[in-house]
């Protein structure tokens, strides 16, 4: 009888460590963003998480730019794979969330080398999330600056903005706007007017749909504002973000 008391003492004791280890066991989150925007083509984007004792997390991200028009081996420039990391900061009682980062380029996007190069461009990065139960907004700046500084190869940098502030109209809707441009700067190319050249500037409206488990669906169409490069007068963009569980 006295061994059955302590072996159910030792258990007891053994279940509630267990238990309390992993209450204070810190997360690591990863989701999945797919994206399709009606020029750069079907993007998909790898996010995660590792929750530290601070108040930050530490993310990273990889995004793989899949448009066949920038792999073929006649005039295309190679398949465009971002990898990096950052800090996610949580502010405002958790409503805001302030991710800058840094991440790396690899391929032949930003040069004229003649084959795949590792870090090809560095590219300093901020996303911003703001919710509450009236506001749905989120913003991302980037700029893609080539580190290939060659004599014998011309290169060019890339600056990417997109941002879609939306009100909440019920708990699984959002509607509001959509605008983003793409643009090509310090083209390094003697036969163009000029060193920069906008891809495209879209302006349009956007639904949001919030789903069950984290999981969100975009669709933002509208008019292409300014493009140098023939860009269609029309854009939609579509994506949807999915927690890995």
């Amino acid at each position: 009888m006295k061994n059955i008391i302590i072996f159910s003492i030792i258990t007891c004791f053994t279940l509630c460590s267990i238990k309390a280890q992993e209450e204070n066991k810190k997360k690591a989150t990863l989701a999945v963003k797919v994206i399709q925007n009606s020029v750069a083509g079907f993007s998909p984007l790898f996010l995660g998480s590792f929750e530290t004792n601070k108040n930050f997390d530490i993310t990273f991200y990889s995004m793989f730019w899949t448009n066949t028009s920038f792999g073929n081996l006649q005039s295309g420039s190679d398949q465009l794979l971002e990898t990096g990391i950052g800090l996610g900061f949580k502010l405002m009682k958790g409503n805001l969330y302030l991710n800058p980062g840094v991440g790396f380029a690899h391929g032949k996007f930003f040069s004229t080398v003649g084959g795949t190069l590792i870090g090809e461009a560095v590219i300093p990065n901020t996303f911003v999330a703001y919710h509450n139960s009236i506001f749905d907004i989120e913003a991302y700046i980037a700029y893609y600056k080539s580190l290939r500084n060659r004599e014998d190869i011309s290169t060019r940098d890339l600056f990417l903005f997109w941002a879609a502030p939306g009100i909440n109209v019920s708990e699984r809707v959002v509607l509001g706007a959509f605008f983003e441009e793409l643009a090509f700067m310090g083209l390094e190319d003697d036969t163009l007017p000029d060193d920069n050249i906008q891809v495209y500037r879209f302006l349009g409206g956007s639904i949001k749909l919030k789903l069950d488990s984290g999981i969100s669906f975009r669709f933002s169409a509208g008019a292409n504002l300014v493009t140098d490069v023939g860009a269609s007068d029309e854009f939609y963009k579509v994506s949807a973000f999915i927690p890995l569980k």
